[in-house]
């Protein structure tokens, strides 16, 4: 099969596209077609060798869907021709963690797909079964795939933490990534008014095209004065924080009284501060947010489908261009998503 293989790390010249054998699966796997993967920043961190766990060679990419071609002899759950997607962690199902129902907090991981073990920049993976999710009748591979990674952790920051209902204001940070559009298309799809912040004056109008209510044009994260002018002065219920440490401060400062944020991306790892006088007057919540699990990402996957929620892709490109695809990423190219298409 064709696949597009990492045999070192560093930039993206070290993604060659090649000839390598097809996978064979045991017990509890699944052999998949691959029809689409997603590229992710992820991605673009595990092929320059920051996460120690990534051994070599190793096939990248957790955001796919495909179909089902064959599946070991004990897997009762799908069959040849189920069209189905994935969530990235291997959970071990048996801690304290686990049974509660948080697997993404699990201490004993078996690894991720894409990192430990090969993923979708290929045409076919054997996955584990335990990790597949079934899509609804009709569903868009290409919508379903970026189900757990892109519209997982905002979906989970609306709906879990926010528990934002009809009316209610959400400010979304680096609103022109997947992550960002993702976090627009629910607030629209549930009646609430997204307020985006770009650091790009040229992505004004695709923002307002995507379903933002607002958008503000902030380069050095100091939006908090301009959401509560927006806002009459009370700011908003909910901050979707994309960014991190760069635009914190204007998260703190956008929140009205009781107002939650939830964090998702941090991208520079620098610390911040914070006053906790004020987080003790204002009530503010602050949580972090992971990925969807599998029970989760059904409800996702309904969600999408029920809304008629389409991602936003900025390119289709075949394996082998996958090195440009982790180029484009990196130096903010894309508006939206990157695809993969065997």
């Amino acid at each position: 099969m064709k696949a597009n293989q990492m045999r070192a790390f560093g930039g993206p010249e070290t993604l060659v596209c090649e000839e390598v054998a097809m996978p064979s699966f045991g017990s509890g796997e699944v052999l998949l077609k691959i029809a689409c993967c997603g590229v992710c920043h992820l991605d673009i961190i595990l092929r320059s060798g920051m996460r120690s766990r990534v051994s070599l060679p190793r096939i990248l990419g957790h955001e796919l869907a495909g179909e089902v071609m064959a599946a070991g002899s004990d897997v009762e759950e799908f069959k040849v021709g189920d069209r189905v997607t994935v969530f990235n962690f291997q959970a071990c199902g048996e801690c304290a963690d686990c049974l509660r129902g948080r697997p993404s907090l699990c201490r004993f991981t078996k690894g991720d797909i894409g990192q430990t073990r090969d993923g979708g920049y290929a045409e076919y993976a054997v996955l584990p079964a335990a990790n597949l999710v079934r899509l609804p009748e009709g569903m868009a591979m290409e919508a379903a795939c970026f189900a757990a990674c892109v519209y997982g952790p905002p979906y989970k920051a609306i709906r879990k933490v926010g528990e934002i209902q009809r009316g209610q204001a959400v400010v979304v940070t680096g609103a022109s990534g997947g992550l960002g559009l993702a976090a627009i298309q629910i607030v629209k799809a549930l009646g609430g008014r997204a307020i985006a912040i770009t650091s790009s004056p040229g992505k004004v109008e695709l923002l307002k095209e995507k379903g933002a209510s607002d958008v503000v044009v902030s380069a050095d994260g100091s939006f908090g004065d301009d959401v509560r002018a927006l806002t009459g002065g009370r700011g908003v219920d909910l901050v979707v924080e994309l960014t991190g440490s760069p635009t914190f401060a204007g998260t703190l400062r956008s929140l009205a009284p009781g107002g939650r944020c939830a964090v998702i991306g941090e991208l520079h790892g620098k610390p911040i501060s914070i006053n906790l006088g004020l987080l003790i007057i204002k009530e503010f919540r602050i949580e972090g947010v992971q990925s969807a699990s599998r029970e989760e990402l059904r409800e996702i996957l309904d969600f999408i489908d029920r809304n008629g929620i389409e991602p936003e892709i900025w390119r289709r490109m075949p394996l082998a261009e996958a090195a440009e695809a982790h180029r484009q990423l990196h130096e903010r190219e894309a508006v939206g998503r990157i695809l993969l298409v065997p």
